[in-house]
C-alpha cells in the first residue's frame, strides 16, 4: 500500500510539474509546497527558492485598471473551501517586473477526514488572446486609418450624450474639400495622409468630453456637449485655420464645416446632426469656386517654385501658340483655349520628385518614364476643375506626334486634336530655343530646319509648313 501510493503520489506529480499551464501548490500554511516550469517562468521565481514562501511574494496580482483592486483568488478558496476563478482583468507581476495578463483557478485541496489542508493553483498567460481581444475591439470602435472612432461607435454615443445635463449639445460636420485631388494627382498614400492630418488638427482643437468621429470617406463629425452655438462657431474656425496651414506636396488643406446646436431637451439630437450635414453641403457649394480656384493656383505655384524654368517655358509657349493660332485663323473661343492650353501644358510636372525636375543632365530610364506620365497627371489635374475641363484633351495628346511615336496613346495624324498638334509644335521649338540647361541651344534658324526635317514625322505637315511660313514673315525675331 506504501509502494502504491508512493507511485500515486510520484505520477500526479510528474503531472503537475508537465502540464503546460502553470499550476502552484500551496499548504495549510500558505506556504508555496511546489512550483511547476511554467509558473517559475511566469512568476521568475525558481521552484527551489518559492519552496516555504508565502505565496503572496510570490503570486503578485493586480488589477488591469489602475485603482481597482483583485481578490486572491487562493486566498478566498481558504476562507471559503470552495473553487475559486480569476476575473479577466487579472495582471500577475514576475519578480523581473515583467506583466502578464492570466487567467486562473484555485481549488482546495483535503485530507483524508475532508479538511482543507493546501489549495492548488492552475493558471495560464493570456496576455497575446488580451491584447488581440483589445485590438479586436478596439478596430469595432475606431477608424483604422486616423484612429477616430467610427461611425457606429460615434452613433451610440449620440445616445448617451442625448440628456439634459448635457445641454446645449452642439454638433459639427466637415468635408475635407481636397481629398480627391490629391488622390488623384498624388495616389491615396498622400490622400490617407491629409486625412490623417485632418485628424490631429481635430484632435489638437478639440476639448476633453468631445467627440471626433471619422464620418465617412472624407467627413468627419464632431460631438461636443456643453456647448453653445457660439463657442461651435468659434472651434468650428479654428479648424478651418489649422487644416489650411498644412500642405500635402502641392494640395493646400481645406475643409467645410457645418454646424448646428441643441438648446432645448424637445429637439431631437439626430436632427441637430441632419442639420449640421446639410449646412455642410452649403456651405461647401458656397465655397466650391473659391477652393478650386485656390487649389489650382496652389498647384501651379508650387510647380514653379520647384522649377523657375517651367514657369518661364510655359509663359513663353502660351504666347506663342496665341500667336500661331491666330495666324491659323482659330476662332476666338478656340485662340483662348490653345492659348491656356500653352500656359498649363505641363502642369502634371508637379507630381515628379524635385530631384528629376532640376536635374541638370538628361535622365535616367526610370525618371523618363515618370517624366513621360505628365499629360496624364495633367490630364487628371486639368479634369478637377471646371475651368480647365476644355484644356484637358489638348493637354493629355501634346506629346502625341504624327506619325504615332508619341504618348500616352500613341495616336496618328488627324487622331491628335489640333490645339494639341500645334502645341506639340511649339513647345519643341521653345524647348531647342530655351533647353534645360544641361542641352545646346539652337538659333532660331536651326530650330525652324530642325522642325522641317520632322514634317510628316513628329508634326502635321500643314502645321509645319504654316509656321515656317510665319517664321519667314517676321513672326519670330532671328
Amino acid at each position: 500500500a506504501m509502494e502504491t501510493l508512493a507511485y500515486e503520489r510520484n505520477k500526479y506529480l510528474q503531472i503537475l510539474l508537465s502540464i503546460g499551464d502553470g499550476v502552484m501548490v500551496i499548504d495549510r500554511n500558505q506556504k508555496i509546497e511546489m512550483l511547476n516550469t511554467v509558473a517559475a517562468k511566469l512568476t521568475g521565481w525558481t521552484p527551489e527558492a518559492a519552496i516555504g514562501v508565502h505565496y503572496k511574494e510570490v503570486l503578485i496580482l493586480s488589477h488591469e485598471q489602475g485603482g481597482l483592486t483583485i481578490e486572491n483568488p487562493i486566498e478566498k478558496v481558504f476562507r471559503t473551501g470552495k473553487t475559486q476563478g480569476l476575473g479577466d482583468h487579472a495582471i500577475l507581476m514576475s519578480k523581473e517586473g515583467v506583466e502578464y495578463y492570466v487567467e486562473d483557478s484555485a481549488a482546495p485541496i483535503q485530507d483524508e477526514k475532508g479538511s482543507l489542508s493546501g489549495v492548488v493553483l492552475v493558471f495560464r498567460d493570456v496576455s497575446q488572446q488580451k491584447e488581440q481581444r483589445k485590438k479586436i475591439e478596439y478596430m469595432s470602435y475606431h477608424d483604422a486609418l486616423t484612429g477616430l472612432y467610427n461611425r457606429h461607435y460615434f452613433e451610440e454615443e449620440l445616445y448617451r450624450i442625448d440628456t439634459d445635463r448635457h445641454l446645449p449639445i452642439s454638433i459639427l460636420m466637415g468635408d475635407v474639400n481636397s481629398l480627391k485631388l490629391t488622390n488623384d494627382i498624388f495616389g491615396h498614400n498622400f490622400g490617407d495622409m491629409l486625412l490623417r492630418r485632418v485628424a490631429e488638427v481635430m484632435k489638437n482643437v478639440c476639448r476633453t468630453g468631445d467627440m471626433i468621429a471619422r464620418w465617412g470617406g472624407d467627413e468627419f463629425v464632431l460631438l461636443l456637449p456643453g456647448t453653445s452655438d457660439k463657442d461651435a462657431q468659434a472651434i468650428a474656425k479654428r479648424i478651418k485655420k489649422e487644416v489650411s496651414a498644412h500642405q500635402i506636396r502641392a494640395i493646400r488643406g481645406s475643409i467645410s464645416i457645418g454646424t448646428d446646436t441643441k438648446v432645448d431637451a424637445s429637439q431631437n439630437l439626430w436632427e441637430v446632426l441632419n442639420n449640421a450635414e446639410e449646412k455642410m453641403y452649403s456651405i461647401k457649394t458656397l465655397e466650391r469656386s473659391e477652393v478650386k480656384s485656390r487649389e489650382l493656383d496652389n498647384i501651379k505655384k508650387n510647380l514653379f517654385a520647384l522649377s523657375p524654368w517651367d514657369k518661364d517655358h510655359a509663359e513663353r509657349v502660351g504666347d506663342l501658340c496665341h500667336r500661331i493660332g491666330r495666324v491659323l485663323g482659330l476662332s476666338p473661343s478656340e485662340l483662348q483655349r490653345l492659348t491656356e492650353a500653352g500656359q498649363l501644358h505641363d502642369i502634371g510636372k508637379i507630381t515628379l520628385e524635385p530631384r528629376v525636375l532640376q536635374k541638370g543632365g538628361p535622365l535616367s530610364a526610370v525618371e523618363q518614364k515618370e517624366m513621360n506620365q505628365h499629360p496624364v497627371v495633367g490630364y487628371r489635374i486639368l479634369n478637377s476643375f471646371d475651368d480647365t475641363l476644355g484644356l484637358s484633351e489638348i493637354v493629355l495628346a501634346h506629346h502625341e506626334y504624327w506619325d504615332g511615336s508619341g504618348y500616352p496613346k500613341g495616336l496618328a495624324g488627324e487622331e491628335i486634336p489640333l490645339p494639341a498638334r500645334i502645341l506639340s509644335l511649339v513647345e519643341s521649338y521653345d524647348h531647342m530655343l530655351y533647353p534645360p540647361h544641361f542641352t545646346q541651344a539652337k538659333s532660331h534658324r536651326e530650330a525652324v530646319e530642325a522642325i522641317r526635317l520632322q514634317r510628316g514625322i513628329l508634326f502635321d505637315p500643314r502645321l509645319v509648313d504654316a509656321f515656317i511660313q510665319f517664321s519667314a514673315s517676321g513672326g519670330k525675331e532671328q
